[in-house]
């Protein structure tokens, strides 16, 4: 098997090896393929020093459909993903907004949300280190998918059940960039397949509805990044008839980034991928000369373009924004 564990370990009298590790994560994905489970949890990130609170609720069905809530401290719901059988979309309840897209997000980094992905990643992962603290087992790993961000795993499981406590990532320093603190987690779940995952219901809710109506009201002004790679305000055009921005930056990347109020409705997006901005879900597409992120934070809608700009930066250019107040 892959899993490569540098240390057993001591559990009373006897010892937890590689071998009957590998065997009892194998059963407990096993179990979690034909049965439904939720779990919530609070997320924190650390960027910059300014640390953003997530409140996160998992609905999965086995074998693959899933829907993730993200809200905030006070688990307001802001976004959902969701995977059904027509597809991938994040629905904004609040702006009666749906994104459809295709992808298979939850193998590619989806997996701090899902439980079932993360014990694919210990059991297939390479140089994990396993150890215990107290009743728990320790599993730290290297990001496979290493980026500019997180270089390393620490994923803590309860000794008796295997049910998840805690997933932390870590920067190149070693420092925590996101800390997943799971406040429960429930197997056998019943959901409503026609209702529970299907993202046009989700979106039809009349209070947040209201809700975004009184917020439409107010000028959001716009929201400059706070992570630019060198690139300078060139030039900012306000639409105020259409509560619109557009900023342009100059310099050594060059790059667009667009901030309006969406409309209600269902956006499009085959080729995009979903990619996590932390607590925010963003979607990334384009062709080989010019890229676009596309994201929504705080009812405003963002698009970042580029042709300079890899993934990552602009991942860290959008993750600079969602701490920002608009001007």
């Amino acid at each position: 098997m892959a899993l490569s564990v540098v240390a057993a370990v001591a559990t009373g009298c006897g010892v937890t090896t590689k071998d009957n590790m590998v065997h009892k994560l194998q059963t407990e994905v096993q179990t979690l393929d034909v049965n439904n489970y939720k779990s919530t949890a609070t997320m924190t990130v650390q960027m910059d020093n300014n640390p953003q609170t997530y409140y996160v609720e998992t609905w999965f069905e086995a074998p693959d459909v899933y829907r993730i809530q993200l809200g905030d401290a006070n688990k307001h719901i802001n976004q959902i993903i969701v995977r059904n059988q027509n597809g991938m979309f994040i629905v904004s309840p609040a702006l009666q907004k749906v994104f459809r897209f295709n992808g298979n997000w939850a193998q590619n980094q989806g997996h701090i949300y899902l439980y079932d992905q993360v014990l694919q990643q210990i059991i297939a992962g390479k140089d994990v280190k396993m150890s215990k603290a107290g009743d728990n087992y320790v599993f730290e790993m290297p990001v496979e998918s290493g980026n500019d961000v997180v270089v390393k795993q620490r994923v803590e499981i309860a000794g008796g059940s295997l049910h998840p406590k805690r997933i932390v990532l870590y920067d190149k320093d070693n420092k925590p960039v996101l800390t997943v603190e799971y406040t429960s987690f429930q197997t056998g779940v019943k959901f409503d397949a026609s209702n529970d995952f299907d993202p046009h219901k989700l979106v039809s809710d009349k209070k947040a509805k209201q809700t975004v109506a009184a917020d439409q009201n107010i000028d959001f002004g716009y929201v400059e990044p706070g992570e630019m790679f060198g690139d300078k305000l060139a030039a900012a055009y306000p639409d105020e008839v259409n509560n619109e921005t557009v900023l342009r930056y100059t310099g050594p990347h060059s790059f667009t980034l667009d901030e309006w109020r969406p409309e209600a409705g269902v956006d499009g997006f085959a080729s995009a991928q979903l990619v996590d901005l932390f607590g925010v879900p963003a979607m990334y597409t384009g062709d080989t000369d010019v890229h676009q992120l596309i994201w929504v934070n705080n009812g405003v809608e963002f698009a970042l373009t580029s042709k300079n700009l890899t993934l990552e930066q602009m991942r860290r250019v959008a993750m600079s924004t969602l701490a920002q107040v608009g001007k």
